[in-house]
């Protein structure tokens, strides 16, 4: 009952640091939590040869950066490569960078041979977004994004982010939004940086969940309630005690704890570098 978290094991998968270059600075950015290799231009053979030699057991590769569609050429050259000689499902977390509306024939390319693209999208509000990620856009976005095909493959996501996207109306606007341009799938994460920043799920929508901790991170969420004509699904990614100080453990944490006394999680789990190096405690 309590292996309901992608940190106890239910998750095999591969986390691709494909770049460290990315053309965005928003501030709750994983690279300005961990060190990395800096390292801007990926090894698209070094890290496939890498993902193929240690394939054994995992699920799934999820290409991150920085920002991995500032080179496409050798993101579709890595996956490619994985499919060919794997059965690993492979996934792109992108903010769509104007590389991929100057590339549209390659960025189209990338969509036919992955298993599904998760977008950044921060708000739907372009100016607001602009805001979250410290840059200015050089393209319609928006537009870019209705025009896209195979939405089914697309997954948008969005961070509950103090001060910019964390009252209930504001969240409800730009759910409807995003629903209605016809993506099918919505992940809204709960991003986790003190009292300052930190604003949960359940205090917005004024409603008790169960612990995220002792009873899963991940939960789909039924937005029909707050969005009748709500048409797509809901995946809220929630902050724990562990990782967010500011939050208490619960009495069924409490049993959790005890029980990974004696209960160690089978993770098989793993970060490769854009030299191909792989790290097998995370990221570095």
């Amino acid at each position: 009952m309590f292996n309901n978290n992608c940190c106890d094991g239910i998750y095999h998968s591969y986390d691709v640091h494909f770049t460290s270059a990315c053309d965005n600075k928003c501030s709750f950015c994983i690279d300005k939590k961990y060190q990395g290799l800096n390292i801007k231009k990926p090894d698209a053979k070094a890290i496939a040869k890498t993902i193929i030699d240690n394939s054994e057991g995992f699920d799934d590769v999820l290409f991150l950066g920085g920002e991995p569609c500032l080179f496409l050429e050798e993101l579709i050259e890595c996956i490619t490569l994985i499919k060919e000689q794997t059965n690993l499902k492979c996934y792109v977390t992108t903010s769509m960078p104007k590389t991929c509306y100057d590339k549209q024939e390659l960025f189209f390319k990338l969509i036919d041979i992955c298993d599904g693209i998760n977008i950044s999208a921060q708000h739907h509000n372009q100016d607001i977004a602009d805001k979250i990620r410290a840059t200015k856009s050089q393209y319609d976005r928006i537009e870019f994004y209705r025009s896209l095909p195979h939405k089914e493959k697309f997954r948008i996501n969005l961070n509950i982010n103090k001060p910019y996207l964390y009252k209930k109306e504001d969240l409800i606007e730009c759910l409807r939004f995003f629903d209605n341009l016809g993506f099918p799938e919505i992940k809204l994460s709960e991003i986790q940086h003190g009292s300052e920043c930190f604003v949960s799920f359940e205090s917005i929508f004024e409603i008790k969940m169960k612990s995220p901790y002792s009873h899963g991170c991940q939960t789909w969420v039924d937005m029909k309630p707050w969005i009748p004509d709500f048409k797509g699904k809901l995946l809220l990614k929630r902050s724990c005690f562990l990782c967010e100080k500011t939050l208490k453990a619960s009495f069924m944490d409490g049993v959790k704890a005890l029980f990974r006394l004696i209960s160690k999680p089978n993770v098989k789990y793993g970060v490769i570098y854009e030299n191909g190096l792989l790290s097998k405690k995370g990221w570095i």
